[in-house]
């Protein structure tokens, strides 16, 4: 997808936490997770905004679901830690002590590295 201007910061008016990010992708509105995953793509950017300030944050406490670009495998991975640039998810249904992690940055989530959807 190309981009046709940059990332828009979504902030909470009463306190000004960031919940996400809107951009314009091909002639449509994309709502952002805080590390760039796509929550939904709307015809207009109020509706990306209310969707980032509706699910950003309230997103990272489900499941999601991840694919390496060259496996081609589904994983239910939780997220353990989110913020601008990078996620750093557990790979299974639980963040437990132990369970294997890997931290993926917002460019490879771009170039379809990896694709991380809920």
């Amino acid at each position: 997808m190309s981009c046709s201007v940059p990332m828009d910061q979504v902030r909470r008016p009463e306190d000004r936490e960031l919940c996400g990010h809107v951009e314009l992708r091909d002639g449509r509105w994309c709502a952002l997770t805080v590390f760039g995953a796509v929550l939904g793509c709307h015809d207009v950017r109020n509706a990306a905004v209310d969707e980032v300030l509706t699910e950003g944050l309230s997103s990272l406490s489900e499941w999601w679901t991840l694919r390496h670009g060259e496996s081609n495998e589904d994983e239910v991975v939780c997220i353990q830690e989110a913020h601008p640039g990078a996620v750093t998810v557990a790979r299974g249904y639980y963040s437990l002590p132990g369970v294997p992690t890997v931290t993926i940055t917002a460019g490879q989530l771009a170039t379809g590295e990896w694709q991380l959807w809920r």
